[in-house]
């Protein structure tokens, strides 16, 4: 695999418990904003991340590698601006799709929410669209966090996260997020910005921690 990788130790990032397979738990909380917090367990959990995919039945398609390398995901979460339906329906046909919306995505229950939380135990990884508008980040590209973002993500998640995941920008980023976590953009899998390759991020979730990867397309 190709791209910059970054990893964490379990005790500042996500630990999930030793069973053999995913068992998912969906609860709606009622906070203004769509909000879900999802209960992961497995034992060397796949986790593939995609973003401002944008795809339209006369528009932008996914490049046929990507699926290849989504092969052994337990679960793709969306950021966002993915497009019609049919785009989620296609990474359906690989792995469980969840994920929050953007400014370019189809009704889809899979994709209602404004924020995600994927949570096991005290370790907790938010999920929104645009940090900007949520009150996360100063900048987005690059990622700056704001002053008061520990604040603001208490009042957002529910509680403190260790890892943040964004998009809107169309370029893979890695950042500092708080004392010990990360903010993480999987930049975009077929619509890239200028200067930058198609990618998507992988996280590879065990006992040990979590550990990502940016996979650049072609």
């Amino acid at each position: 695999m190709c791209g910059s990788a970054y990893g964490v130790a379990a005790d500042s990032v996500l630990a999930v418990s030793g069973h053999e397979r995913i068992m998912v738990r969906l609860s709606i909380s009622g906070r203004a904003m769509g909000h879900s917090v999802w209960r992961m367990q497995g034992e060397g959990t796949n986790i593939a991340v995609l973003a401002d995919c944008h795809i339209h039945e006369n528009g932008p398609q996914f490049p046929p590698e990507l699926f290849q390398r989504l092969q052994g995901a337990d679960l793709i979460v969306t950021l966002g601006d993915m497009g019609e339906k049919a785009g989620l329906d296609r990474l359906q046909e690989i792995a469980p799709v969840l994920g929050v919306r953007g400014q370019d995505d189809a009704d889809d229950m899979r994709t209602r929410r404004d924020v995600l939380v994927l949570t096991e135990g005290r370790y907790r990884i938010g999920c929104v669209f645009d940090a900007v508008a949520a009150g996360l980040a100063d900048s987005s590209d690059p990622f700056v966090a704001s002053d008061d973002v520990v604040e603001v993500s208490r009042r957002l998640f529910g509680s403190r996260i260790d890892v943040l995941l964004h998009a809107g920008t169309h370029k893979a980023d890695e950042r500092r997020f708080g004392q010990s976590g990360s903010a993480l953009n999987p930049g975009s899998a077929v619509m890239p910005a200028e200067g930058h390759s198609p990618s998507f991020l992988r996280l590879k979730v065990t006992d040990d921690g979590c550990f990502g990867q940016i996979i650049r397309i072609g």
